[in-house]
């Protein structure tokens, strides 16, 4: 019988489906404000990570918005939005498509590096560097890395202030997101991505947005060589 590999489903998506059944059932109203973070990773039993993570997906696609210093808030979409094919076709499944992910995040997050320089808030900063906190804290730990990691190119896309832009990070990403932690199992990796998060954010802080774009793409050459590495073990 020839075998068939099942793609699980992340504890983020778990909560995804979780959460659109509660809206389903009337649990929250379209156009009300939500539970604070905290709150909803109590009630659904999850670290305050997840709840991000889950929350910016559902941002990515239109279903809530973020409001400063105001709140997020639940949007009525079309039914079907969350399963059309613009949104699922960027999950992919093998190198080649990985590597063009890889190469399209490049361009994106250089862009978005260069926009946050000129327009990131002190919120927005505050939010990269607490990302920068959580990697500290989780140098010993590659999952909780990858989080961090993931919740720090977010946080940069969002301080861009351009909801395209922003969308796009969130799609890429969440299109390869079971691959990210395998980088950080090679040995002095996570100590090579934390300096040069340190560096783009403090690039960011001090609005040098060239040399942001610049150190940004370079950032993403490493994946890139993983994958060139992957494609070509499989070419022999």
């Amino acid at each position: 019988m020839k075998t068939i590999a099942i793609k699980r489903k992340s504890l983020v998506d778990d909560v995804i489906d979780v959460f659109l059944k509660d809206v389903e059932n009337g649990l929250y109203t379209y156009g009300d404000k939500l539970p604070s973070q905290k709150e909803l990773a109590n009630h659904y039993q999850v670290s305050l990570i997840v709840i991000r993570e889950a929350l910016t997906k559902l941002s990515a696609v239109g279903m809530i918005s973020f409001h400063q210093g105001k709140g997020t808030y639940l949007n009525k979409i079309e039914q079907g939005t969350l399963n059309t094919p613009e949104f699922s076709s960027l999950i992919f499944h093998n190198i080649n498509s990985l590597l063009e992910i890889v190469e399209a995040r490049q361009i994106v997050e250089s862009e978005t590096s260069s926009l946050a320089a000129k327009r990131r808030t002190h919120h927005n900063l505050t939010e990269i560097e607490n990302t920068i906190v959580g990697m500290k804290e989780s140098l010993k730990n590659n999952e909780n890395f990858a989080m961090w990691d993931v919740e720090f190119h977010l946080a940069v896309a969002k301080a861009s202030n351009n909801q395209v832009l922003q969308n796009l990070t969130t799609l890429l990403i969440d299109s390869y997101r079971s691959e990210i932690a395998k980088f950080f199992q090679v040995p002095g990796v996570i100590e090579k991505i934390l300096v040069e998060h340190e560096s783009i954010y403090y690039q960011i802080l001090y609005g040098n947005s060239r040399k942001a774009s610049f150190i940004m793409r370079n950032h993403l050459e490493l994946p890139e060589k993983v994958f060139s590495a992957k494609m070509a073990e499989s070419e022999t």
